[in-house]
């Protein structure tokens, strides 16, 4: 009697154990809370850029699929100026490269300071450097440009640092050898032609719309300045988070052949820190699970998967909680 006395203290010890268990695995796998009712800013680019238009389908997806969360995109300079704008707290979401946010995190130029104030939610697409000029200006390579005016997309964009890094790479001092200028993705063909600026400089996807602007009316006339293979290697070799690309041919009307030596970033969305878990789960699960509707509104669309969620952030910054919450319980991180 003592013997059975025993097993069936035993017998209940271990049933209550697995009911815990049950309850401690269940509260694990619940569904997150839905976020508070919240209006929220996406910082893109400036009109005629990819990021742009892009960021317009995302608000709409995320406002769609979670009606407490209403996002509106909105027109900035790009990348560094959605880094700081985010840290005087004037966005809540935002595109970024790579590139700039390590760049941020770890207080290097183009930043003053080491900026904490966000973090990554998901990889996407990559952008990659489009630098054209036409053949009526004589301008053959990058080296052709000293004494030109060089258009480095709007002011606060990602072109603004790394073009003025590749010039220099082949010794061309800014402000002495040639003359920036800013002016927007759309705006560039215009000045192009018009003899307002020599050269044109979009970092963006393949194709993008300014250079599609632009090859559809004047074809092989556009000329493409990509760095020299050994200057490019150079730059890869001490800036990890760019890699070497070709143009692909037949994207652009006039170039139906790769042209090489182009390279890129990836593009990633980051959320504020002072976002709730709750509100970028919500905003990471409604991109990720809503790739086909994604895609379908836009081109970029099918680079924004779940098999791209890591690229970009990790290894490069930390992940918000909200987005690392939604990944980790996916297996994709």
């Amino acid at each position: 009697m003592e013997f059975l006395s025993v097993i069936k203290k035993t017998t209940l010890a271990m049933s209550a154990a697995a009911v815990i268990g049950l309850m401690a695995t269940g509260s694990a796998l619940a569904e997150m809370p839905k976020p508070k009712s919240q209006f929220l800013s996406l910082g893109t680019s400036s009109v005629g850029g990819t990021w742009f238009s892009l960021g317009g389908v995302m608000a709409s997806l995320i406002s769609k699929t979670y009606p407490e969360l209403k996002v509106t995109a909105e027109i900035t300079g790009g990348t560094v100026d959605n880094l700081k704008l985010m840290g005087n707290n004037k966005l809540e979401l935002a595109f970024a490269t790579s590139a700039e946010a390590y760049l941020a995190v770890h207080g290097q130029p183009p930043f003053k300071e080491k900026m904490s104030d966000f973090a990554g939610v998901i990889g996407g697409h990559g952008i990659f450097w489009h630098l054209y000029t036409l053949k009526s200006t004589g301008i053959k390579s990058i080296r052709d440009l000293k004494g030109k005016r060089v258009s480095l997309g709007a002011a606060g964009s990602i072109g603004n640092s790394i073009g003025e890094i590749v010039l220099k790479a082949h010794g061309l001092e800014m402000g002495k050898d040639w003359r920036p200028e800013y002016l927007s993705h759309g705006d560039g063909p215009g000045a192009l032609r018009d003899g307002t600026i020599d050269a044109a400089l979009v970092i963006s996807s393949f194709p993008t719309a300014a250079v599609i602007d632009l090859t559809s009316a004047e074809g092989e006339n556009v000329v493409f300045l990509n760095p020299e293979p050994e200057i490019l290697d150079q730059l890869l070799k001490e800036r990890p988070y760019w890699s070497k690309v070709s143009i692909p041919g037949g994207i652009y009307k006039g170039h139906p052949n790769d042209i090489p030596n182009s390279f890129g970033v990836s593009t990633i969305l980051l959320a504020s820190k002072k976002l709730s878990k709750e509100a970028v789960y919500a905003i990471t699960k409604a991109l990720l699970e809503n790739n086909e509707e994604l895609s379908k509104s836009h081109s970029l669309g099918p680079d924004w998967k779940k098999e791209n969620a890591t690229r970009g952030i990790k290894g490069v910054i930390e992940f918000h909680p909200g987005a690392e919450a939604y990944l980790k319980e996916k297996g994709l991180l």
